[in-house]
């Protein structure tokens, strides 16, 4: 697990995203009320949300650094996993809005100005790919990071949006263009909060990680020297990247007991990075 230098150099590039995508968020409201242009507001929804998912990145930063104590025996890992699920939850309910006024404007075209409105989205998708270059190398060593260049790489898709739309209402005065940018935002917005919501729920459920499989690890540990079986295996996630394991070995010897537990601690920790591990070990033939 990290350590409190690592969350460090993790806050750092966080707090720098979060001071260009507020930028952008307001730039982008006052944009979108100035010109009429609902996919300046509907990428502005967008943006808040992700504004949010970055304060949670660099708060889970600092929050983590705080002892365990023993009314909570692991910390506060998990406050990102709970506000995960809000944020998808906010996220559905503000793409229904967004929905119903796209549609709205398809039907009854709105004047846009469309002048305006490309010059916010420029500005926009530019502070999106400096605040990706800025967050670029923490996200190779750090998801927390890498979860906030998500959100910000579908920020910048979301002013690609918007940009492609102000320029088919310069160029062939399609008014509707605003309203089918707005549209296409949504479907990242609903993957953006699928994605949030399912993660979150399978975590808090206490759910396999994805990229462990439990019978590979019960495998493993079966197959160590002296081991007769592997049981009461669990495998979950403190907050995402967090892994935790628990389990029995069940041993021909006990005299051999620290060994089989020694054996199991490294392989867990070499094959599959799994750190936090409590392992019971049994003599063969105990109830």
């Amino acid at each position: 697990m990290s350590g409190p230098a690592d969350r460090d150099l993790a806050s750092r590039p966080l707090a720098a995203a979060m001071a260009l995508t507020a930028a952008i968020f307001v730039a982008e409201v006052a944009g979108g009320w100035w010109s009429g242009s609902l996919a300046l507001i509907a990428d502005a929804t967008h943006v808040a949300v992700d504004l949010l998912g970055l304060s949670l990145s660099f708060f889970a930063a600092r929050l983590a650094r705080l002892p365990a104590d023993p009314k909570r025996t692991y910390g506060y890992r998990r406050v990102e996993v709970l506000a995960a699920l809000g944020n998808g939850v906010v996220l559905m309910l503000a793409t229904g809005f967004i929905l119903r006024e796209a549609w709205s404007r398809w039907v009854f075209p709105t004047p846009v100005a469309a002048r305006p409105m490309l010059a916010v989205a420029v500005l926009g998708l530019c502070a999106n790919l400096a605040s990706a270059a800025i967050l670029w190398r923490g996200g190779r060593t750090n998801i927390n990071v890498r979860g906030a260049l998500l959100h910000v790489l579908s920020d910048a898709a979301g002013s690609l949006g918007a940009i492609a739309a102000a320029i088919a209402i310069l160029t062939l005065n399609w008014l509707e263009a605003d309203a089918l940018a707005s549209a296409l935002i949504c479907v990242g917005i609903v993957l953006t909060a699928y994605w949030l919501l399912r993660d979150s729920v399978h975590i808090l459920l206490e759910g396999t990680p994805a990229h462990l499989d439990l019978e590979e690890v019960r495998a493993a540990l079966a197959g160590l020297d002296g081991v007769r079986e592997v049981h009461d295996v669990h495998l979950w996630s403190l907050t995402q990247g967090q892994e935790a394991m628990s389990g029995h070995l069940v041993v021909a010897d006990p005299r051999r007991a620290c060994d089989a537990l020694e054996a199991g601690k490294a392989l867990l920790a070499e094959r599959f990075g799994l750190t936090h591990v409590t392992l019971q070990v049994e003599p063969e033939g105990a109830e």
